[in-house]
Formats: structure tokens, sequence, C-alpha cells
């Protein structure tokens, strides 16, 4: 797929706040799983990095996870939520519930448990979610998930990125092509 059919609009992004699940390396995917202590203050933490920012309106999965973090953060920000069933996680089939298998790669359909979302079809959903919030919206902030941020910049060249929770970044269009999204953290981490 090539990074020139997303509009060339900038945006911000951030994965929701730690889980139980993720703390226990459990897989949700399409299970709607609440943030626990620890990812309601990271959802604090990256609200007060966010208000310095100047995005007009947060989309957000409409995952629970997901949701309380955009919910933290538009208190902070006094900004307005949509949510978009199409910024949900992978849906993993049989693997939900189940502990991480680190030999479970997003990007390898031949691994998947029985009912998991192809690659393809997750990125694509992303894709042209993304690209249709792109087209309507002025700045906006996504709320995610890990998988969703993978398939985004898997999809812009950027092969080996990935996101912890609740760090937010930029995304900047190319200029002139060949020259890719610009992936920036507003947390000062290297990607």
């Amino acid at each position: 797929m090539s990074s020139l059919t997303l509009p060339p609009n900038p945006f911000y992004f951030t994965r929701h706040g730690e889980t139980e699940w993720n703390r226990r390396n459990i897989i949700m995917g399409s299970q709607d799983i609440p943030l626990n202590e620890f990812g309601l203050l990271q959802a604090q933490e990256v609200s007060r990095i966010l208000e310095n920012e100047s995005f007009d309106i947060i989309v957000s999965s409409p995952k629970l996870r997901a949701r309380q973090t955009a919910e933290i953060i538009a208190k902070q920000t006094n900004k307005p939520i949509v949510f978009k069933d199409g910024l949900s996680e992978i849906v993993w089939g049989e693997g939900e519930g189940t502990s991480g298998d680190p030999m479970l790669s997003l990007l390898d359909d031949t691994r998947k448990p029985k009912g998991a979302e192809t690659f393809f079809a997750f990125q694509k959903r992303v894709v042209d979610t993304v690209t249709s919030i792109l087209l309507t919206e002025k700045l906006p902030l996504i709320v995610s998930h890990g998988g969703v941020f993978k398939a985004l910049t898997h999809h812009m060249g950027h092969k080996d990125l990935s996101s912890s929770n609740c760090v937010p970044f930029f995304f900047k269009p190319p200029g002139e092509p060949p020259h890719p999204w610009m992936v920036c953290s507003l947390k000062g981490e290297g990607l």
C-alpha cells in the first residue's frame, strides 16, 4: 500500500492507557477491558502533555480502554469527542483472553488464531477510517490501540514502529515524494 492514499493532513495519535491485560500480557483484541489504576494515571499525564497542542477534536475507538483515555484528555483539554468503530483494535478471534505469544505477529496471517481478522482487512479498515477522519476533521487527535498504530505506520512505510501506552505522537504529512510521513513522539521518547 502507498502512503499517498492518506490525505496529506497532519494529526495527533495516542494509544490508550494500560489495562490489567496489558500488564499481564494477555491478548485483548475486541474485548472491552477498562484501564487499570496505572492506565488512569497515564491518561492524566498524556492529557497534560496534549493540553499544549492545537488539535480541534478527539476521535476515539469506542473500546472502553480508549474511551476512558479520550474522556480524560477531553476533560483536560475541553475538546469534543466522537467515536469511530473503525479505530477499534484488531480482532484476535480465539486468541483473545490468552497469554500473548511472541511468535504471534500482527503482520503474519499464517499464525493468526481461528476467527482473527487478517492484517490486510484490518489495515484497510484503519486506513479507510483515518482517511475519512482526515477528510472531515480539521486537526484531530486519534485515541486508539497499539495494533492501529502499527497498521497505520506500516501503511506509511515505517515497518518497525510501535507505540507504548499513552505516548502521544504528531503525524506530519510527507513533503514531495518519495519522502515518508514523519511520526514524532511528543513525550521525548525515541522511535
